[in-house]
């Protein structure tokens, strides 16, 4: 059987697990890469003295083990050891585990959750950025290659057309001249649909403050027909206590929409046929930067997250939790080989399906400052679940 130990040493990020008092008590061979030093070196060193160049961490992890609080951050780039890495970074209290006993003198494990007993942190580094800018021209390449192969197709199809009705009208009869006029006019569409996607996608979202229960309705009164047509049961769970977000009302429809036609579409063989759609508060905080003076409200700018040590020395941080709006079908489900490659562009399974859908939803959340993560199991069904940032709440400082 495999030890927690080796399991842990394995996993592609560093893991440090620090004690009630700040202390060092754990880090795995990737923590130790890096920060280019052993166990032994800083074994029950304090995370003032590991992260001293590191001011955010420091901070994160006193608010961790203090008030028990969990944190999410990406792109987030500190000084270790005189260099500059681009991290994403979470962190989680620490509960020891008890043993209590039960009628018989049975002992049984339980958690103490009346107090943190420490830390768990976990950092992924992520590419530099010549890596990261070789990554983005691969990935444009392959962009433009996609769109040119998308464009090439109805265009072949156009012309073949256009060339059957140029010929001499003896020869083409009423029959042949009317399917090539219906091909040419269902090409041209698709080829505007292509083009109508990315322009979509290029639009910079408008944020205002919003309902974000609002927007699910009135998704959900969209594909009202598609839903009554195949007899699916619609489950709803909302929040009322959530407050409002700031988005792009448009753009978030358009994600909402985008996921209950593909779970409608996944429901088509299935013999109970249930959506389920919920809202609620996350465990979760997340930290993002403002700017020191005042700006509008719904500003973009008013959600960056850590974005660099000079960049942050202008702005203080605010402490938000997450709006997480789960989107459950009883569908076919997704294979673990294709859960991988769904928001790739283009990339489909659907008879006649563009590919551009999850990709252009899972832009839209990113502009938004969200997440969106999924959970399937073949003939089980599949999660969407869409995490975005509450309004700020202040009060958040470094202590």
């Amino acid at each position: 059987m495999v030890s927690l130990d080796a399991l842990i040493n394995n996993l592609d990020e560093a893991i440090l697990l620090f004690d009630r008092t700040g202390k060092l008590s754990f880090i795995n061979k990737h923590g130790e890469e890096f920060l280019s030093k052993s166990y032994k070196e800083i074994k029950r060193r304090h995370f003032k003295r590991l992260f001293s160049d590191a001011r955010e961490i420091v901070m994160l992890l006193h608010k961790t083990i203090t008030e028990g609080r969990s944190f999410n951050c990406k792109e987030m780039e500190i000084d270790i050891g005189g260099r500059v890495a681009n991290i994403d970074l979470n962190l989680t209290p620490f509960y020891e585990e008890s043993s209590t006993y039960a009628h018989g003198g049975v002992p049984e494990k339980s958690y103490d959750f009346s107090g943190c007993n420490g830390a768990i942190l976990c950092i992924r580094e992520n590419m530099l950025l010549t890596e990261r800018e070789d990554y983005q021209f691969d990935s444009l390449l392959y962009l433009l290659g996609c769109i040119a192969h998308e464009i090439k197709n109805p265009l072949s199809g156009i012309k073949g057309a256009a060339q059957i009705l140029m010929t001499k009208p003896s020869i083409v009869n009423h029959l042949d001249a009317e399917d090539s006029v219906e091909l040419i006019l269902k090409e041209t569409d698709r080829l505007n649909s292509v083009l109508h996607s990315y322009l979509t996608m290029t639009r910079r979202p408008v944020f205002n403050r919003l309902n974000i229960h609002e927007v699910i309705e009135y998704a959900l009164k969209v594909m009202k027909t598609s839903i009554e047509e195949r007899r699916i049961y619609i489950n709803k769970s909302y929040d009322p206590s959530l407050p409002d977000i700031v988005g792009d009302e448009s753009k978030l429809l358009q994600v909402f929409i985008n996921l209950f036609k593909n779970a409608v579409e996944a429901m088509r063989t299935s013999k109970n046929r249930i959506l389920s759609v919920s809202t609620k508060p996350s465990n979760e905080y997340m930290v993002t930067y403002k700017e020191d003076q005042k700006l509008s409200e719904g500003s973009p700018k008013d959600l960056t997250i850590f974005r660099g040590a000079s960049e942050q020395k202008s702005r203080f941080p605010i402490k938000q939790r997450w709006v997480v709006v789960e989107i459950k079908d009883t569908g076919i489900g997704i294979s673990k080989d294709e859960i991988g490659k769904i928001f790739l562009p283009f990339y489909t399974k659907k008879t006649g399906g563009s590919g551009l859908g999850l990709a252009l939803s899972k832009k839209i959340i990113k502009d938004h400052c969200g997440i969106i993560k999924v959970k399937s199991k073949i003939g089980a069904g599949t999660i969407f679940s869409i995490y975005l940032p509450m309004k700020e709440q202040k009060g958040f400082v470094d202590e």
